[in-house]
């Protein structure tokens, strides 16, 4: 595998997947397509915090974004979302910043403001005169933002949007985000467990959502085997929403995929910096695999066992799995 060339291409795909997305939601730029799904704002955004670190300019109008639309985003499922320390760091960045231009309680940054050794937020970018104090105070450099006030309300309409449209309509929280799973999902029916994982929620939490919800008959509860189920009256939600049932927006386990590609995304970067031998190479990716193996089960992609020698095959073929579901090729880089 020629290790740069594949994080080059990862890396301009994820960019160039973002951009589309987010001009759908309302980041001023030209979308090159339309979604068939619905989008995850809050996972979008801890996902596009590390990929636009190769795009400043993304990384400026999405943080734009969340200045213009903040009432219709969850601050604490962003955190939640998060799943390393450098998710954390970019997360608390962008909420530190938010609070500098709209002061809010919830947008109060939990980072430590001690003394940092800063790192370079945009690692391929110029030297830096003046430090952000918002990324700073989490031990990231880039130059003072203003925003462009560029962004505008997302149309929502739009099948990307149909979260941020339930959450107009149920306000922002669980249930939204219940419904707007169980509306996108294929499945027949989805366990409490399943829609904790893939809305980011406490377990607990979302059995008193779907417990009112049951009770108040938006959704349909069922018991098999001591297991309770949840289904949704799709054409019912479907009038409501002026939409033929079967043109609802599909569903996807976003926190999931896009935890396991920016894993991927930040790896290949690091090892190409690296002085390490073919063989180090090999074993670090067998066991970036091995760390993915439960995200990558939950998302449909199974893996293979393999050997070192074959973990880069393996991780190339994952890599290509993870973005078929992003409607995103990376081309072979080998024969």
């Amino acid at each position: 595998m020629d290790l740069t060339s594949f994080s080059e291409q990862l890396s301009n795909r994820l960019v160039g997947f973002c951009w589309d997305e987010w001009a759908q939601m309302g980041v001023m730029a030209s979308p090159k397509r339309s979604s068939s799904w619905t989008a995850d704002p809050e996972a979008l955004i801890v996902f596009t915090l590390e990929v636009a670190r190769a795009d400043p300019r993304l990384f400026d109008e999405v943080l734009d974004w969340m200045l213009f639309n903040e009432r219709l985003l969850s601050v604490r499922r962003l955190r939640a979302i998060c799943t390393s320390a450098t998710d954390r760091a970019l997360v608390d960045g962008a909420i530190g910043w938010l609070g500098w231009q709209r002061p809010r309680a919830r947008l109060k940054a939990t980072a430590d403001s001690g003394s940092h050794s800063l790192e370079l937020l945009f690692p391929g970018g110029g030297p830096v005169a003046e430090a952000d104090p918002s990324f700073a105070a989490v031990g990231l450099l880039r130059p003072p933002l203003a925003p462009s006030h560029k962004s505008r309300a997302p149309d929502l309409t739009a099948p990307v949007n149909l979260g941020l449209r339930l959450r107009a309509v149920l306000g922002v929280g669980i249930r939204a985000e219940v419904i707007r799973v169980l509306l996108g999902t294929q499945a027949p029916w989805m366990t409490a467990q399943a829609l904790a994982q893939t809305s980011a929620y406490a377990k607990r939490n979302v059995h008193e959502a779907l417990a009112g919800l049951t009770d108040a008959q938006v959704l349909i509860a069922f018991t098999v085997s001591g297991e309770q189920r949840y289904t949704i009256d799709k054409e019912i939600w479907a009038a409501l929403l002026q939409c033929p049932p079967g043109a609802l927006p599909h569903h996807r386990d976003w926190p999931q995929l896009f935890s396991a590609l920016r894993a991927i995304l930040r790896w290949s970067k690091a090892r190409t910096i690296t002085d390490e031998s073919d063989y180090l190479l090999a074993s670090s990716a067998r066991q970036l695999l091995d760390e993915l193996r439960p995200t990558l089960s939950f998302v449909g992609v199974p893996q293979r066992h393999t050997t070192a020698e074959q973990a880069f095959d393996e991780l190339e073929r994952v890599t290509g799995a993870l973005l078929t579901a992003l409607d995103v090729t990376l081309y072979a880089l080998h024969p």
